[in-house]
């Protein structure tokens, strides 16, 4: 009987363990990792999301960017740490697309991570080309690719990234040869475009947008299922007559180390939902070409698990993997 009862007892206190450390939580620091160089998307909407939830959960936040390998180095940083809360991730699709393309990656997105949320997803990517070439238009462009004797070239933020994978799958699409030039991050991948070093590049439209607009780059196609506002005048591929390169685009996600407590990634998922409705949070997200989302970590599961399936089936086709 004292058996039983002391069994009866553990289970008992475990039970009110998973409330009390959600009431408990935060009461210290977080560090929130962004694996990208400061400046760019990422980093910018990581910063102002975490100013506003340190107020909510009423502590500080403090962001590190710790870029290299396409965000490995800091989603390794965030699967070492101790599944508590208080160190987590902010990262895009390459976090995903790392282990589909590299199974040496040293992390797994499901074994050794928990999804929190996701904060927005993209409406799509812009092609941009060297504003020195005679090419006007996507088909110009196509038709001028086709007749170079070695074929174009294309910069992206690292390899294996969401906009290098992007680039592959309309190179494929479309017949041409393309060598690809990866830089370390968005800035440096645009400037080689501007500098004529890089013949186009596939990106965010809100980063392009100046550069459009001041005529450093050509926008020729935008790969959403609709025009980007920010471009009304640029047809998407699938004006072009390109029905299957509708890419929706990036999206922004958090996680936890894996075995984080289910009670302290729903507080944080449930705080960030209710600041993503902010107006002045919804106009940022909107600015920087995102859609709000703020889904549940389940709902994030399913989205990854259904991302990881047609992720293996694209970059076999243009053989990433």
């Amino acid at each position: 009987m004292k058996l039983v009862n002391g069994i009866l007892a553990v289970l008992f206190l475990t039970g009110l363990q998973a409330p009390i450390v959600a009431q408990t939580y935060p009461n210290k620091p977080i560090r929130l990792i962004v694996p990208f160089e400061a400046g760019g998307t990422s980093d910018t909407t990581a910063r102002s999301m975490a100013v506003k939830l340190e107020k909510a959960l009423n502590t500080s936040i403090v962001v590190e960017n710790r870029a290299g390998a396409n965000g490995a180095i800091g989603a390794i940083a965030v699967k070492n740490a101790a599944p508590d809360g208080y160190v987590l991730l902010h990262t895009t699709p390459a976090f995903l697309i790392n282990t589909v393309a590299n199974k040496s990656i040293g992390y797994d997105v499901f074994k050794d991570f928990t999804p929190i949320t996701m904060m927005g997803t993209g409406t799509g990517y812009v092609m941009v080309i060297n504003p020195a070439l005679k090419a006007n238009t996507l088909n110009e462009f196509i038709a001028y690719a086709k007749e170079k004797k070695n074929g174009v070239n294309f910069s992206s933020p690292g390899v294996g990234n969401a906009l290098h994978v992007a680039s592959e799958v309309f190179a494929n699409r479309v017949g041409i040869e393309t060598l690809h030039i990866p830089f370390k991050g968005t800035p440096g991948a645009l400037a080689a475009v501007v500098a004529g070093d890089v013949d186009f590049m596939i990106m965010p439209p809100t980063i392009a947008h100046s550069y459009v607009n001041s005529g450093r780059v050509k926008a020729v196609a935008f790969t959403g299922q609709s025009r980007s506002p920010d471009f009304p005048t640029v047809p998407t591929f699938k004006e072009l007559g390109l029905n299957d390169l509708i890419i929706a685009g990036t999206w922004l996600g958090w996680f936890a180390p894996a075995n984080t407590p289910k009670e302290i990634r729903y507080k944080i998922q449930t705080t960030m939902r209710q600041i993503l409705q902010e107006s002045d949070m919804k106009s940022l997200m909107q600015k920087d070409g995102f859609e709000i989302d703020g889904r549940s970590p389940e709902e994030f599961d399913l989205f990854l698990k259904s991302e990881n399936k047609r992720l293996n089936e694209v970059l076999k086709t243009i053989k990433l993997n």
